[in-house]
């Protein structure tokens, strides 16, 4: 098969699993196939074929040794993860077999008076604490204290629970729990804050993160097109703005130039560089590291162990142990590989297939 036809065939297989998941949402109420669908279409399709037409530049990290994204490295890399789509989305579907409906209401009267003002209190908290910590995180890094090595990670990452504050308030909201104006206008700073504290260059994944969340929450029990309508208003919103976060890095441009850098970031997926940081990791894993069996996951309950409790803590990452990034390096660089690039790294295509089907079944 050539190479325009494989790609071909590739793309329309990603296509088709974004209009098998359309009728999903009618006949099981459930968007997580369309969600994962349309990111992987995006990301491997779209980015792609913005490469292939030049709308979009290719990650180059030749400085470090690494070969840029060539037409065949970026075919390979899309025909992998759209061999883990499949597998994962199959098995998903084959496993999931009740609709998801939601109750009216979705909680008693009781509980949302209960949880309430414990969430507002929360959040309040949460974005004080969010403020007091970045300002530490700042006076660290400027006085030459390394972010991935010398700078905890538990303030680096505590704005992270302001995504789980604004999904409790959207729930809340979304359950007509604010009644009274004044809970209404409450409960809108908090977002607003919310909105504020995550809508920056460096913070942009968390607002990604609680836009998506909070996108499901205001669709769900929505009749079906009034329900595909606020979802595709709100992942395409949720991206854009993102990309404009990203744009944002550049806070010298003039208005124009901003706009100009943030449309360049959505429409030619700039920002959507996991084909790019798949193709990387393949020329890692398994010539120059060997594939980590497990690895990658374990390390995951290693990571809240501090390292001043562990000084030998393993690094993760393969560009922490190529020894690219190290505390004396002045900088941080990752590229993610997707959800399938850490598959692949932790097995290849098998590692692929394997835990495609496990977290289908998860």
């Amino acid at each position: 098969m050539s190479f325009f036809a494989l790609l071909v065939a590739l793309s329309l297989c990603q296509i088709a699993w974004i209009v098998l998941a359309v009728f999903w949402i009618a006949r099981r109420h459930d968007e997580i196939p369309l969600l994962i669908s349309a990111v992987l279409f995006y990301v491997f399709t779209f980015r792609f074929w913005a490469l292939l037409e030049g709308w979009a530049s290719p990650v180059n990290l030749t400085n470090f040794g690494f070969d840029q994204l060539n037409p065949r490295s970026g075919l390979e890399v899309q025909a992998i993860a759209t061999l883990g789509q499949t597998v994962l989305l199959s098995i998903y579907m084959l496993a999931q077999k009740r609709r998801i409906d939601v109750p009216h209401p979705l909680a008693s009267p009781q509980l949302l008076d209960w949880l309430k003002p414990r969430v507002v209190a929360l959040g309040v908290i949460c974005i004080f604490i969010s403020l007091w910590t970045r300002r530490s995180v700042a006076m660290q890094t400027a006085s030459g204290k390394s972010m991935g090595f010398e700078v905890s990670s538990y303030l680096s990452l505590f704005s992270l629970s302001l995504v789980g504050v604004a999904i409790l308030i959207a729930a809340l909201w979304k359950s007509r729990a604010f009644r009274s104006g004044g809970e209404t206008f409450g409960a809108a700073l908090l977002f607003a804050g919310i909105f504020y504290l995550t809508f920056q260059p460096g913070m942009r994944f968390q607002f990604l993160g609680w836009c998506i969340a909070v996108t499901i929450i205001l669709a769900s029990g929505q009749p079906f097109l009034r329900r595909t309508q606020v979802l595709v208003i709100g992942l395409v919103g949720a991206v854009a703005l993102f990309a404009v976060a990203g744009a944002l890095r550049n806070v010298e441009d003039s208005t124009g130039e901003l706009e100009q850098s943030a449309w360049e970031r959505f429409a030619f997926a700039e920002d959507a560089n996991m084909l790019d940081g798949f193709a990387l990791l393949r020329q890692v894993y398994p010539e120059i590291l060997n594939y980590s069996h497990g690895g990658e996951h374990v390390e995951i309950f290693e990571r809240p162990i501090p390292r001043a409790w562990w000084p030998d803590k393993p690094v993760g990452g393969y560009m922490n142990k190529l020894g690219i990034i190290t505390a004396d390096s002045g900088f941080m660089l990752g590229i993610s590989p997707s959800l399938f690039g850490s598959f692949y790294q932790e097995g290849g295509l098998v590692g692929v297939v394997i835990l495609s089907i496990i977290y289908g079944f998860g």
